[in-house]
């Protein structure tokens, strides 16, 4: 009998290995043997897996430095990611489409382009960095440890870039998830204010 820490860390590897393994079968099973997309979609110029491999290390990149940098704050987020995720779904969702419909009304005026762009522009590097939190809080539902969760979340966003059609959905829910803890957060904050 292995104890309950070993027994864990088997299991998380085991499932890994499966992970690593399956995906990219399936994501193969979906495409053409020359690579190109049939139907309405376009060929890609670049390779399938690069889509992953980008994914995988943007998540590494900022999950890593995310988890080493303010561990509480983070902690603090996907807490909330995991305690209520459809809620920070909407918040996410709700934030994304403020921002856009502002950034719409401020183009059509035509002097508030020159507030659109750069806006749109802060709200994409808000947005990717927040969206970490979501695979973050994922990857906490395999193990509490940073590292495991770090890990796992790698593992998570590698299979979204991996499979066409619904890796795209997915990575979108849990990237609105991200973005919806860090909106909550700033929220609960300025109410905790006196």
């Amino acid at each position: 009998m292995c104890p309950p820490s070993l027994c864990r860390l088997r299991t998380v590897a085991l499932a890994t290995a499966i992970s690593l393994l399956t995906v990219p079968a399936v994501a193969l099973a979906q495409r053409r043997p020359n690579g190109f997309e049939t139907g309405t979609e376009t060929a890609a110029a670049a390779p399938w897996y690069v889509q992953a491999i980008i994914a995988g290390g943007i998540t590494l990149v900022i999950g890593g430095l995310l988890v080493a940098v303010v561990p509480d704050s983070t902690r603090r987020r996907t807490d909330f990611a995991l305690e209520s995720p459809v809620l920070a779904l909407v918040y996410g969702v709700a934030s994304l489409v403020a921002v856009i419909g502002t950034s719409v009304l401020l183009a059509i005026t035509g002097i508030g382009l020159l507030l659109a762009v750069p806006m749109l522009l802060i709200f994409a590097l808000v947005a990717l960095v927040a969206s970490v939190y979501g695979y973050l809080a994922v990857g906490r539902l395999v193990g509490d440890e940073w590292t495991l969760a770090l890990g796992s979340a790698v593992v998570v966003s590698i299979a979204v870039g991996v499979v066409p059609v619904l890796g795209p959905i997915i990575g979108f829910v849990i990237g609105s998830i991200g973005l919806g803890t860090v909106v909550m957060t700033i929220q609960e904050d300025r109410n905790s204010r006196p």
